[in-house]
């Protein structure tokens, strides 16, 4: 309420527009009553409210915290956007920031975790305002007594059954003894740790991007990493892993799969789906493999190309993954072991099932970064391999 209350208060003067968007976990039975607070605050001082109910079929056993989390935000960047507002403002203040950082430090002391609370930031393409992280709660609860500003206390702050709330409780309270200006140093080391994690991001940004691979890894030359440490080469990971999917990961990459083949680091996530059989595909009709999608054509396009191979007319075509033990057919007329012509592509053992496959009747003809068709002759029919966008 006292955030509510110093913009109400600021609107004139800076002629702001105001909208109060509020999110009801429906966690306690009187979260109504802070509903209804804020509605009537809002009526009195003409100001625009916004609310919404977490449905409690969507509430979780376990890990509701971050839960609500998640959808809060995502109904207050909705909210944002459909009402055309420049800036997002959350109440949070020093004490949350401190929690926060203890938190973090309990869980994963990951230094990048350290600055999650910023004063400015980014929520899904939204600016994310935190003016109060300078003041502790005591103090906004002066304001609020001061300026006669009504608040509700969330009865599911006085328990023990979080860990924010143990630290809250038992913790905390035994820092500020200890030092009472601790919320000022948590503000400092806060702010040192987004100054350094974004020198790192930049130094990091320097280097060349790793690529998408077989759409299902990225794949970075040994070399761009070379002048890096182990530990370094291990943040970098860390820190591409964030800004791709916004996962947090340990040292362990947990999640994911670093794969340290011949030139190349290759990423990929775990449990991937994988295309196990061949299946018929036609002449100009597009299809799909491992989420990819493909046409084979005998017609030049202005698409990206896969790949291409000689090959006589009339043949049933298939698609999907080489398979076990598949030799390939040479132009001297023997054969090579798929996993010698794989090696010598570069492709990882790990990778090497979402390479598409095309098969003519039941001969591999066609693997993708491998093998094209050796036996031809100067009459047969040219076939394209395009991807196409999905």
């Amino acid at each position: 309420m006292a955030l509510l209350d110093m913009l109400n208060n600021l609107k004139k003067k800076y002629h702001l527009q105001i909208i109060s968007a509020h999110f009801d976990h429906q966690l306690r039975a009187d979260s109504y009553q802070e509903t209804q607070l804020i509605k009537q605050y809002c009526a009195q001082n003409n100001i625009a409210f916004v609310n919404k109910k977490w449905n409690k079929k969507l509430q979780p056993q376990i890990g509701i915290e971050a839960a609500a989390r998640k959808y809060r935000y995502a109904f207050l960047t909705e909210i944002t956007k459909k009402r055309h507002g420049d800036y997002l403002l959350t109440a949070h203040h020093c004490d949350d920031l401190l929690e926060n950082i203890l938190l973090k430090f309990i869980r994963s002391g990951n230094p990048s975790e350290m600055n999650s609370l910023q004063a400015v930031g980014n929520m899904r393409g939204t600016i994310l305002l935190r003016p109060l992280l300078g003041y502790e709660k005591v103090e906004l609860r002066r304001y609020d007594q001061v300026n006669n500003v009504s608040f509700i206390d969330d009865e599911t702050n006085f328990k023990d059954d979080t860990m924010r709330n143990r630290l809250r409780h038992h913790v905390v309270p035994l820092l500020k003894k200890e030092n009472p200006n601790i919320g000022e140093n948590a503000l400092r080391f806060s702010e040192n740790i987004n100054l350094l994690t974004d020198l790192v991001g930049k130094k990091f940004y320097e280097i060349k991007h790793p690529k998408l691979f077989l759409g299902v890894a990225y794949r970075l030359d040994k070399s761009e990493l070379a002048d890096l440490s182990k530990k370094e080469k291990l943040y970098y990971w860390q820190n591409f892993i964030w800004q791709k999917w916004h996962i947090r990961v340990n040292e362990n990459l947990a999640g994911f799969n670093l794969i340290d083949y011949q030139d190349c680091f290759y990423l990929i996530k775990d449990n991937l789906k994988l295309v196990n059989k061949a299946f018929p595909i036609k002449i100009d009709k597009a299809f799909t493999f491992n989420g990819r999608a493909f046409v084979l054509t005998n017609n030049k396009k202005d698409l990206e190309l896969v790949g291409d191979f000689y090959l006589s007319a009339d043949k049933t075509f298939y698609a999907g993954p080489l398979k076990k033990g598949a030799k390939l057919s040479l132009k001297n007329g023997q054969h090579a072991k798929n996993k010698k012509e794989f090696a010598q592509a570069g492709i990882p053992i790990n990778l090497r099932p979402y390479c598409l496959t095309i098969y003519a009747n039941n001969a591999p003809v066609f693997v993708e970064k491998t093998y094209q068709n050796q036996v031809y002759t100067n009459i047969d029919k040219h076939y394209y391999i395009y991807a196409l966008k999905k």
